[in-house]
């Protein structure tokens, strides 16, 4: 029914719509709070979610429960998508994509029948465009995240500046992982699911060489999950693959500045994989460091 109540730690959840100035694109912001942020005059860590109409409610939920067992800190989470949602799929793809992927990047997998860039060729074919309109939209699309959006959240809620951080599944942890390539950035903490470098490809090796010389404002922390069952899928095997390896790679050449975690969940596929890369990734970049028993004990001896 239209009255009934959300779950409680859904009620805080607010929505807005933002026009970019760097793309003149209208976006979806969904902004939460979470328990105890309003009694307290303390700055909080915050989320930037990516495809935040379908991951926002997860984070949430991942955030409020840990955060209330001790686990880890509350965390501000904010989630971005394109509005109006019908057209999300063809904004995501240029919002999130570096580069055109090269012929060799979009050539069919062994094992497989066809590769999943024949998917985007379709969606592109489907509304009027050439496949290469659907990439190179992440100059324009960090602009707002970092020039208009985290600016706003500053000026409006307590943000701890030495922890912000931003998280994406799949296309969407291609765009954070161009983002950790840029390394000086406000960003600091990444979540980064199931990605792959297919559209970054074409400049990596160049942004790989430099990125040990660029100077970053904090230390970068990162978490980057994937499920074991796409490792084991003849589409994906290769995109995920080439995924932890580029991580692995940008942590041995900056280990003073970087500090990567990178976890399987075993027998998970692409979409179920999402909450568990969500859950831990909070935990891992947020954590206390102590675990439900833990807080519960020291709970009950504050109160004696």
């Amino acid at each position: 029914m239209a009255n009934d109540p959300l779950p409680g730690a859904l009620q805080g959840l607010r929505h807005r719509e933002m026009t970019a100035e760097s793309n003149g694109i209208a976006y979806g912001v969904w902004t939460w709070t979470p328990a105890g942020y309003e009694e307290s005059d303390q700055p909080h860590p915050l989320l930037i979610l990516l495809d935040g109409e379908m991951m926002t409610g997860t984070a949430i939920e991942a955030v409020a429960l840990q955060a209330q067992l001790g686990e880890s800190k509350p965390v501000i989470v904010v989630g971005v998508s394109t509005a109006p949602p019908g057209v999300h799929m063809v904004q995501r793809t240029i919002d999130y994509s570096a580069e055109v992927p090269t012929p060799e990047m979009r050539a069919t997998p062994p094992g497989a029948e066809t590769s999943f860039w024949e998917i985007y060729e379709t969606l592109a074919a489907s509304m009027g465009m050439q496949f290469e309109d659907l990439f190179g939209g992440t100059d324009a699309f960090y602009r707002f995240l970092t020039d208009q959006l985290l600016v706003q959240l500053q000026q409006e809620l307590r943000i701890d500046p030495d922890e912000v951080g931003i998280g994406g599944h799949s296309s969407g942890g291609d765009f954070v992982v161009d983002t950790l390539l840029r390394k000086q950035t406000p960003f600091s903490k990444f979540i980064v699911g199931s990605f792959g470098t297919d559209v970054l490809d074409r400049a990596l090796a160049d942004r790989e060489r430099a990125f040990p010389g660029l100077s970053a404002p904090r230390h970068l922390d990162v978490f980057c999950g994937y499920g074991g069952a796409e490792r084991a899928d003849p589409f994906l095997r290769d995109y995920i693959e080439r995924g932890i390896a580029l991580i692995e790679r940008l942590e041995k050449s900056d280990p003073g500045n970087l500090s990567a975690t990178i976890r399987g969940f075993d027998r998970e596929t692409h979409g179920s994989v999402i909450s568990h890369i969500l859950s831990s990734g909070i935990r891992e970049l947020w954590g206390t460091g102590k675990g439900f028993v833990e807080v519960t004990l020291e709970s009950r001896t504050e109160t004696k």
